[in-house]
């Protein structure tokens, strides 16, 4: 009976160490694999951060460009970026699946993966109430729910921590410029729009449908900003809004960049940044009053 009991037991747990997985990634598609996915490629710096803070650091295989976030995510090897992926590298490091960003990875590179026979979830945060469910279901597809939801969970309490703190301050008309030549801001879809009303910041521009709109001088100054400020950390850009004395923001001395790397990933890392730029609007306010 023992004997017999014992070998019930393997049964039970093999079967569940090979039990199949199965994710809606953000396409609405049901990506199946054999199993937890061990051997991961992301493509893209957001899904690197949130494949960490889903507890799957370790089965991350190759990253992209400019996945610095968080700092063990620098040794990864790098396999490509939002505009080329090098796919025999790929295919060498044959991974259980490649995480994907939906709006920014090339469809015609992604397709090729995909014809291979590499399993590919697609991945799109857009929004900070995203990021927690994003975190859980790399973590099932990883196998590392435990952690997964722990820092999911963790990401959620400190989101609610920063509404709480910034909810009914006085709003700001804010113009975010994330380039200057051409001139470019955030749209609606941007996650920086989140951040910003988070904050107690009126986007501008959150009327424009794309993530980064161009837009023309003129429609800046008609618009007649509290704020305008950068997150590139180099006010330079920036200096060309001060010849424009009538405008609120110049009045205020409210023309500045902030230091905030990470404000612009839509994953869990992003907090810091969003927690820069509120505490960088409440100074804004402070100037408006003097």
């Amino acid at each position: 009976m023992t004997r017999l009991l014992t070998f019930f037991g393997l049964i039970l747990v093999t079967a569940s160490a090979t039990a199949s997985v199965t994710v809606v990634d953000d396409a609405g598609r049901s990506v199946t694999l054999p199993g937890p996915a061990h051997r991961i490629v992301s493509l893209a710096p957001n899904i690197t951060d949130a494949l960490f803070a889903a507890g799957a650091g370790a089965y991350v295989v190759g990253t992209s460009r400019f996945s610095d976030y968080p700092a063990e995510a620098k040794k990864v090897a790098v396999v490509g970026d939002a505009t080329m992926i090098d796919l025999e590298r790929i295919v060498g490091l044959k991974p259980d699946v490649v995480v994907v960003w939906k709006s920014g990875n090339s469809a015609a590179q992604v397709d090729k993966l995909t014809r291979l026979g590499i399993p590919v979830f697609y991945s799109e945060t857009a929004r900070l109430a995203q990021v927690a469910s994003t975190t859980r279901r790399l973590g099932k597809l990883a196998g590392t729910e435990e952690a997964a939801e722990r820092n999911a969970a963790a990401f959620e309490a400190e989101l609610r921590r920063l509404q709480t703190a910034n909810a009914g301050k006085k709003r700001l008309k804010v113009f975010f410029q994330i380039w200057d030549r051409p001139l470019m801001t955030v749209g609606r879809a941007q996650i920086i729009d989140d951040a910003l009303v988070l904050c107690g910041g009126d986007n501008i521009f959150a009327d424009l449908d794309q993530p980064a709109p161009s837009v023309g001088r003129e429609a800046v100054l008609a618009r007649d900003p509290d704020v305008i400020l950068s997150g590139g950390g180099e006010g330079e850009s920036l200096n060309g809004w001060k010849a424009s004395a009538f405008l609120s923001a110049v009045k205020h001395d409210n023309v500045f960049a902030i230091d905030a790397p990470t404000l612009a990933l839509p994953s869990p890392s992003i907090l810091a940044g969003v927690a820069t730029l509120c505490h960088a609007l409440d100074e804004a306010r402070a100037r408006a009053t003097r």
